[in-house]
């Protein structure tokens, strides 16, 4: 059984920094598995606004919200192919005997329900990481990997459903490694997370 601290939290919210502070801080390996680490395997003319992507693995829709402009991640014919096979390989490299930190960005239930059902033999932390929206939107702003536009869209999405977490860090006015420091003292004085095995009884009480 290997070790798990699953980071969800919209995109700029500071998962993968404070997922590289973790491993960088702590005394034992921990490899970091996410959405990003897929999308580095894309062919890129096939994935974001380029000419391909509504045939390949992703596009983004632009639209408007109370926030202002936004850009929804739709999934491609070929997307599913590729991104909903992740909590069955993570599964893999737990049972191997990996710990992990999962970097992801959780929008409805449907692949919260996976993974709780993929990682039910092995030891998960479920972390929220939240950050206030100013922040995000200066954060996305200074980088250069994403579009412009897709805070808006995840913020209000990103932890509604089931989403009952084992501990909450606010990243808005705290570093990485503080972050990471709040996340590893937790982790040290609590033994027994409780979320995904409670979210694991509720999925499997819903008709």
């Amino acid at each position: 059984m290997s070790t798990i601290i699953f980071l969800n939290g919209c995109a700029s919210s500071g998962k993968t920094t404070v997922a590289r502070a973790i491993q960088y801080l702590d005394h034992k390996p921990w490899l970091r598995f996410g959405l990003d680490t897929f999308m580095d395997m894309l062919p890129e003319q096939y994935t974001h606004l380029t000419s391909k992507s509504h045939d390949g693995y992703l596009s983004f829709k632009k639209d408007y919200n109370s926030f202002g402009s936004t850009l929804t991640m739709d999934m491609g014919p070929l997307g599913a192919e590729v991104f909903d096979q992740m909590p069955a390989i993570a599964n893999i490299l737990a049972h191997a005997g990996n710990n992990m930190i999962i970097d992801e960005v959780l929008l409805g239930d449907h692949k919260l329900k996976a993974y709780i059902n993929a990682l039910k033999d092995h030891t998960v932390y479920f972390i929220a990481i939240v950050c206030e929206l100013v922040m995000m939107q200066k954060r996305e702003h200074l980088r250069l990997d994403k579009p412009i536009g897709i805070v808006h869209d995840q913020i209000l999405r990103v932890h509604d459903g089931l989403r009952t977490y084992d501990f909450t860090i606010d990243t808005s006015f705290i570093s990485p490694f503080e972050s990471a420091k709040l996340a590893l003292d937790f982790i040290h004085k609590n033994d027994h997370p409780t979320a995904f095995k409670n979210l694991a009884l509720l999925i499997n009480e819903t008709p």
